[in-house]
């Protein structure tokens, strides 16, 4: 015969598992960057992108919605920083939740920028819940 203890500890177990399970908050996070330039007549373009997951998602009428804001920052070959080089918004709806979303950008840059070891610097916010998030990612100029 199992005791009244015996019967509750499981129970109790059971339900901890679950309530640690329900309650669990997906981390806003940026992965898998990419960052690559193409030489070009009047200096280079840099492309470059990164995912982004975790985020809010406000559900009403059966449709979900996302706004993520983002700034650009280059650490250029001398060290010097530059930042808020390019920025903007990911405001998106869809009837189906999102699991993640692309974070793409473009910028030209001029003949003045030496060859060398460059650095993106990706920030993020999500706009519903005021959480940011920054990535970096190395890349190379060449010579043209």
């Amino acid at each position: 015969m199992i005791s009244r203890t015996g019967r509750i500890f499981p129970a109790l177990l059971i339900i901890l598992i679950l309530a640690a399970c329900s309650g669990k908050e997906e981390k806003l996070e940026l992965f898998s960057p990419e960052a690559f330039t193409y030489s070009m007549e009047d200096g280079w373009e840099l492309n470059a992108s990164c995912r982004v997951k975790g985020f809010t998602q406000n559900e009403s009428g059966g449709e979900y919605s996302v706004k993520l804001s983002y700034t650009i920052d280059i650490v250029t070959a001398d060290g010097k920083r530059l930042e808020g080089i390019s920025e903007g918004l990911i405001d998106q709806k869809s009837k189906e939740k999102f699991t993640d979303l692309p974070v793409e950008i473009q910028i030209q840059f001029d003949s003045s920028y030496r060859p060398g070891k460059y650095k993106i610097i990706f920030n993020l916010t999500d706009d519903f819940s005021q959480k940011n998030v920054s990535m970096e990612k190395e890349f190379d100029v060449e010579e043209n």
